[in-house]
């Protein structure tokens, strides 16, 4: 417990990963997921996409070359692109229900607080409004992009870390998933495991902190900020 306090206590930067850890917009992705390979007469099953597609990253590759090997890879991410920009402009999404005053306390202790994820800039901003967090407490959002190699690379943290003018030892990066702590580490940076629903009973042998889920994360930086 007191490393982490430390650490969070140092940090002059945090950058959260967005689907999953920030918002809890991973059911969407997978319904997205599901209706996409649905066009190509494929089940996906929820039991095993979270670990496959967001855990470990790739999945659609993995589940092409084991189930369906005749499917193309390209339409099924251009079909899941346009069905999942239609559910976050349809259904319901939200943050989870401690990220807001998270970030509040982060800000308290004069760190910038930044977004860096896989999805775009665009569908990042399209959920922060709907689900009415202010997207004015963030310093910047980083989202993929032709020129950032995604997660497990570090392209997308080290962005964000050049965007506010921090350094790798100065941030302290939120995950929740194998390959955003792969990227963190390669970024040079400390990281927490956030651990959800949808990660729970998932392994991770890449360095972090601490793996906490958002009620500890709270209660440990509420420490700091006390």
């Amino acid at each position: 417990m007191q490393q982490i306090v430390q650490s969070l206590k140092a940090a002059k930067c945090f950058l959260w990963d967005f689907d999953g850890c920030f918002a809890d917009t991973e059911k969407l992705h997978f319904m997205a997921y599901s209706q996409a390979f649905a066009e190509f007469g494929h089940t996906l099953h929820e039991a095993e996409y979270y670990p496959s597609f967001t855990h470990l990253g790739d999945g659609t590759k993995r589940e092409i070359a084991a189930r369906c090997p005749t499917v193309s890879e390209q339409e099924v991410l251009r079909i899941k692109g346009e069905v999942y920009r239609k559910l976050i402009n349809q259904a319901k999404v939200s943050c989870f229900p401690e990220t807001r005053s998270i970030v509040q306390k982060m800000k308290l202790l004069g760190a910038k607080v930044a977004i860096a994820s896989n999805s775009s800039e665009e569908e990042i901003r399209t959920v922060l409004r709907r689900s009415g967090f202010p997207v004015d407490w963030l310093d910047v959002i980083v989202g993929r992009s032709p020129n950032l190699s995604k997660k497990p690379a570090p392209d997308i943290f080290l962005h964000a870390l050049k965007c506010v003018g921090r350094t790798p030892e100065d941030a302290f990066v939120l995950e929740d998933s194998n390959r955003g702590l792969q990227a963190a580490a390669a970024a040079g940076c400390q990281s927490v495991w956030i651990r959800t629903a949808y990660n729970d009973g998932l392994k991770s042998d890449e360095p972090h902190v601490a793996a906490l889920t958002h009620s500890q994360l709270l209660e440990m930086i509420s420490m700091v900020t006390s």
